[in-house]
């Protein structure tokens, strides 16, 4: 029970800690509706097992020392963050949510859930968490089975904590009142994910 407790808490740490994924799911639950809200939340739960899985393989140690790999994933996933918040920056609108019309502003399901997908999977950073959930917090006698049952609850911990985000911020009650900052805050995020995708760029192996 105290493993499972301390692992649990691991795993929340990790998917509460503010990074580009957090930026990602608030600027969607600001501009958009809520269903693709949850569906870029989605997306970066469905990343989330892209990293489970390579890490049940045992090639998580491979993507962190592979000086090529690690470099395209970077560039990569820089170049996308990138893009993400010069959207934002530019992003017109006025200054209330309420003057936001979904039919003509919002984006599909399968548009938003990629956004979550690429922007967690492009993260180098994301081998490094795994390699310290599968290397120090796990214990070392850990069966398979074991680990992809905790890749699994890591997966819907991640996921869970990023719908139940969208869903708070798309409250009306709470969206009405960051609609009066929207525009502020739309900016505010875009920089944020421009200031990652940067800090991305120049992150050593």
């Amino acid at each position: 029970m105290l493993e499972l407790i301390t692992v649990t808490i691991f795993m929340l740490l990790a998917a509460m800690a503010p990074g580009a994924d957090f930026a990602l799911v608030v600027r969607n639950s600001l501009l958009y509706s809520r269903r693709s809200a949850c569906f870029t939340a989605i997306g970066v739960g469905a990343g989330q097992s892209i990293h489970t899985t390579y890490s049940v393989l045992g090639l998580t140690v491979l993507i962190s020392k592979s000086l090529m790999l690690f470099t395209i994933v970077k560039y990569v996933g820089a170049a996308y963050l990138c893009y993400l918040g010069i959207r934002s920056l530019m992003a017109g609108g006025g200054p209330h949510a309420t003057e936001i019309k979904p039919a003509e502003k919002d984006i599909s399901a399968f548009a938003a859930f990629k956004q979550g997908l690429i922007c967690n999977t492009l993260n180098p950073k994301a081998p490094l968490i795994y390699i310290a959930f599968y290397s120090a917090v796990l214990p070392p006698d850990i069966s398979q089975l074991g680990k992809i049952l905790y890749g699994l609850e890591f997966i819907l911990i991640v996921g869970g904590w990023f719908v139940f985000l969208a869903c708070i911020i798309t409250h009306p009650t709470v969206k009405n009142v960051l609609g009066r900052v929207q525009r502020i805050l739309t900016k505010a995020l875009g920089g944020m994910m421009l200031y990652f995708g940067i800090r991305l760029a120049f992150i050593e192996q």
